[in-house]
């Protein structure tokens, strides 16, 4: 489903990814985790074409989404196979209504008005946020704000969700309620890639585990091994407090 392949990209002078090769299966749920400033929220934009489309800088190998190579296709195509959800709701929410917001991406796939109202009204109600439909969205709190987030990909039905962080802004309970949804849709057959620090949560959810350090793979593996890794020590990253009873 992805295939990357040496790929390297550079803000300015700044290099972020180092010629990185990674391929993801259809069906997977993977977290990634890293220091600040690695490099995840940078491979994730490439997922969907942002970088290098949108976001410009130095951009080396490729990146390959069912066989499409994501410089030689425009970011609306392949935005009907990727969808991503920014840690700040706020970078990517800009709709007066709610339920205005969710229908947008549908609007731009010509979908039919009818399957529209249908496939937002189940989005939001996935989301619990059935009853803001009519809302402004800047009058949620942050974590509804993710909710609205990933009601859009839902509704898009996309084959790939990429999330920055999703529950950032959440408490224990409404970050267990995001997870619990994106483990349905990988049930049914969505691939999930996640980028998450807290590790307790992607001991539960995630199957397998990619650490980024300084824009190169550090670690790739199930995800009891990865946690259980000194690596994630090494880099100041959280092992989950049932790897830790067991060493």
């Amino acid at each position: 489903m992805i295939e990357i392949s040496g790929l390297s990209f550079s803000y300015g002078k700044e290099r972020v990814l180092n010629n990185m090769d990674l391929k993801i299966r259809a069906g997977e749920f993977v977290g990634i985790m890293g220091p600040v400033g690695s490099g995840k929220t940078t491979l994730l934009l490439t997922l969907n074409g942002i970088i290098p489309h949108m976001i410009k800088g130095k951009f080396e190998g490729s990146v390959r989404i069912f066989e499409k190579d994501t410089r030689a296709t425009k970011v609306s195509a392949l935005a009907r196979d990727a969808g991503l959800v920014f840690q700040d709701p706020d970078s990517q929410i800009f709709s007066l209504k709610v339920k205005d917001e969710v229908a947008f991406g549908l609007e731009n796939m010509g979908v039919p008005r009818e399957e529209i109202e249908a496939r937002v009204r189940d989005a939001l109600r996935a989301v619990e946020l059935g009853d803001f439909a009519e809302k402004d969205p800047n009058a949620l709190s942050g974590g509804q704000k993710q909710k609205l987030a990933l009601a859009c990909v839902l509704a898009m039905d996309q084959k790939i969700f990429a999330l920055d962080e999703p529950v950032s802004n959440m408490d224990h309970r409404g970050a267990v309620e995001i997870y619990s949804i994106l483990r349905r849709a990988n049930e049914k057959g969505k691939t999930v890639i996640v980028v998450e620090h807290d590790s307790e949560l992607l001991l539960e959810y995630a199957k397998r585990i990619i650490v980024i350090e300084r824009g190169r793979i550090a670690l790739d593996a199930n995800t009891r091994r990865a946690l259980s890794s000194k690596i994630i020590g090494e880099l100041g990253l959280k092992i989950p407090c049932e790897l830790k009873k067991k060493k």
